[in-house]
């Protein structure tokens, strides 16, 4: 009997959600629908998590998924992104969701506080959850406000209409100004860990530890920066903490083997891991899924998941 959890298959199973639709990778939907297929019968499906994909762009997904949908396929579960306005998108999600089930389903829907104060919050949670009933969704902090009072703002909210759901943190873009600092980081991840609300994060995150990007002279955030973490913040370590791991750039500073995971001097279980998982970072945006599983399997962080 298997009395530890591999800490492995705990830090990476269904962490990464395909978006191969979104920049830099912007493939047209025939490209996307076939990236993510590949990911989902490759060694490492594994750790393939949602489809990304725009409520612009649904029904053209519906369209390419009835022509390519294989017998026996397990069902798709979309992360839809409400990218135009708030009920009309809701509501092409619902019709997509209606339509497409049992071999496509609605599962999490993801969209910008445009107005980030409680009556904001309160106005998208409900928009989003007009979509399906178990529908789980996410909400993109502004940094423009303060972190802490809309991940606060966000928890209140769900927990008043008793679901589940989540903060979501965009951790780059095509520019500069778009990479939030390590500081920010560090905010987002403690307010959501001190209310214990499972969060996402997007963009920018292309590789499992950060580093810096010449081409737009700014530090790239790591995927595994993120998760050591918010394991590190469920576990009680001060920001200070919190905020070093975010930081680190030295691949040497992170282990991960069969029974637990190190950083430095910090030891988490397979265990503390796969709550973490569930209740803090719970998965991130990647428009490509070859690089991350390359550069984890270079790193000797993958094991043979399950």
């Amino acid at each position: 009997m298997r009395l530890v959890l591999d800490a492995r298959t705990a830090s990476f199973a269904a962490l990464i959600d395909y978006a191969g639709l979104f920049p830099p990778a912007s493939h047209d939907m025939a490209g996307a629908v076939e990236g993510y297929r590949a990911a989902r019968s490759s060694e490492a499906s594994w750790v393939a998590g949602r489809f990304l994909c725009p409520a612009s762009r649904l029904i053209e997904l519906a369209g390419e998924l009835t022509r390519s949908i294989l017998p026996g396929e397990d069902p798709w579960e979309i992360a839809v992104i409400l990218d135009e306005e708030l009920g009309a998108s809701a509501s092409v999600a619902q019709s997509f969701h209606t339509e497409m089930q049992p071999a496509a389903v609605i599962a999490s829907a993801e969209t910008k506080i445009a107005i980030p104060t409680r009556d904001g919050v309160d106005a998208t949670i409900d928009a989003v959850l007009s979509i399906q009933p178990e529908v789980v969704p996410f909400l993109e902090v502004a940094r423009s406000a303060s972190i802490q009072g809309q991940v606060s703002s966000i928890a209140s909210a769900l927990a008043e209409r008793t679901r589940v759901g989540g903060a979501k943190l965009r951790c780059g873009g095509l520019t500069a100004d778009m990479f939030p600092t390590s500081e920010e980081v560090t905010e987002f991840i403690t307010s959501a860990t001190d209310v214990r609300m499972p969060f996402k994060a997007t963009a920018g995150l292309h590789r499992p530890l950060r580093h810096f990007d010449h081409d737009l002279d700014v530090w790239l955030h790591g995927f595994v920066n993120l998760l050591f973490a918010s394991a590190a913040a469920a576990a009680g370590e001060d920001r200070t903490t919190v905020q070093a791991i975010i930081a680190e750039t030295i691949p040497g500073a992170f282990a991960i083997g069969p029974a637990f995971a190190t950083w430095r001097e910090i030891t988490i279980t397979g265990s503390a891991i796969r709550r973490v998982r569930t209740s803090g970072f719970v998965a991130y945006g990647s428009c490509d899924f070859d690089e991350p599983i390359e550069a984890l399997t270079e790193l000797t962080f993958l094991g043979e998941g399950s």
